[in-house]
């Protein structure tokens, strides 16, 4: 079922449920209006009967023109004594639903009684012809309701076709948009400030969001097919001449490369456990085993590292690849003749270096480097100063 027939069926619901709580607020109100209404007409009926005695001595009403004008038709005066029935006014009904009121039992009879002269003087009114008006409201109800529900049904078709249009038409052009597999595309925002508004921009910045990753993931299929041919054809080239022990050299790389790759993925997909690792250790290690790629190049690498061990909570392979990747970014972006400076801190590490080239690196590594760091709980920033390049990356202190 539609959204559209959904709401239309709630707001015949709702009228409809409105309609029949008033229509019978009004015929109970109308019930209520019409018995005090002849109850008021009997008492001041009672208040101006005049009694009299007949030729036998016997009390009876006194009938004359403004009597009989007063007592209305379906109503009954009855005049009750010790003996009983004395006198009856009015159009009289059966013999025996006359003894009932006489008795104070006039079942479907609104009664009111008074005293007089030791007497019980006692009007009845017959509540069928009374509450006639309520069969009428009682025959225009039911009408009423499946007209006024027909139209609220109506009504709410009409009203959330007009409400559900901006809704529309953003499904039509997001369906549109996914067929184009156009992603750089937005949906059109509706010129009302309203829900519909406000959802079309939640999925607008889906949009930008899934744009975003999809460049992305471009960047790093170009980063990575780059990073992976360069090796690839040294590879070959040192297969094709022989040089097993290059050969061998280069398929290390490749080797660690993969590794990186692969705990790149398991860091998106959020799959890094955390344990205790000694940062400075790490530090010394992986420093120590690329000095001689530094020297080749003419750049001096420098170390400081605190006197106390320091550590801190990581992923070990994880804080490798980071502090790897930072340093071969340094060093590509290190003019010759510069320096890199690693300093490990309180959960810190940086690695600055003098003079750098004017772009910090925007590759593999670094993207590697900075989704390691997020998927760890640290932070990897970039600081200009002077020309100069820092890398801060701050860690959960073990």
């Amino acid at each position: 079922m539609s959204l559209r027939l959904r709401f239309a069926l709630l707001t015949a619901l709702v009228v409809l449920t409105g309609l029949t709580l008033a229509g019978l607020a009004l015929r109970e109100g109308l019930r209520l209006a019409l018995l005090h209404q002849a109850s008021a007409g009997l008492d001041a009926l009672l208040a101006g009967v005049r009694l009299e005695e007949d030729e036998d001595g016997r009390t009876r009403f006194q009938v004359d023109a403004t009597l009989l004008q007063a007592v209305l038709p379906g109503t009954i005066l009855l005049l009750v004594g010790e003996e009983g029935l004395q006198d009856a006014v009015g159009l009289l009904p059966a013999p025996e639903t006359l003894e009932a009121l006489a008795r104070g039992q006039g079942k479907g009879f609104l009664v009111r009684e008074r005293e007089r002269e030791g007497l019980v003087v006692r009007a009845a009114r017959d509540q069928e012809s009374l509450l006639a008006p309520l069969r009428l409201v009682n025959r225009l109800l039911p009408p009423v309701l499946v007209l006024g529900g027909l139209l609220a049904f109506a009504l709410g078709l009409l009203l959330s076709g007009k409400v559900l249009r901006p809704l529309e038409r953003a499904t039509l052009e997001a369906h549109s948009l996914a067929q184009a597999r156009a992603w750089h595309r937005r949906l059109t925002l509706p010129a009302q400030q309203d829900e519909v508004r406000r959802m079309v921009e939640a999925f607008n910045q889906v949009l930008t969001a899934l744009e975003e990753a999809l460049a992305a993931e471009r960047r790093f299929a170009t980063e990575a097919a780059h990073a992976l041919r360069t090796p690839l054809t040294l590879l070959l080239g040192h297969l094709e001449k022989g040089r097993l022990l290059e050969a061998k050299a280069q398929a290390e790389g490749l080797r660690e490369l993969v590794e990186r790759l692969l705990l790149l993925a398991r860091a998106e997909a959020d799959a890094l456990r955390l344990k205790p690792v000694e940062l400075d250790t790490l530090v010394f290690t992986q420093a120590e085993s690329l000095r001689a790629a530094f020297q080749a190049r003419g750049v001096k690498l420098s170390l400081e590292l605190p006197e106390e061990p320091v550590q801190v909570l990581a992923h070990g392979p994880a804080l490798k690849a980071i502090l790897v990747s930072l340093l071969e970014n340094a060093l590509q972006h290190t003019a010759k003749g510069g320096w890199v400076q690693v300093r490990v801190g309180e959960g810190r590490l940086e690695v600055a270096n003098a003079p750098s080239h004017p772009n910090p690196g925007s590759g593999l590594g670094l993207r590697l480097a900075e989704t390691l760091a997020k998927a760890q709980g640290a932070q990897l920033k970039w600081s200009s100063e002077e020309k100069r390049f820092l890398v801060s990356l701050r860690l959960k202190e073990g």
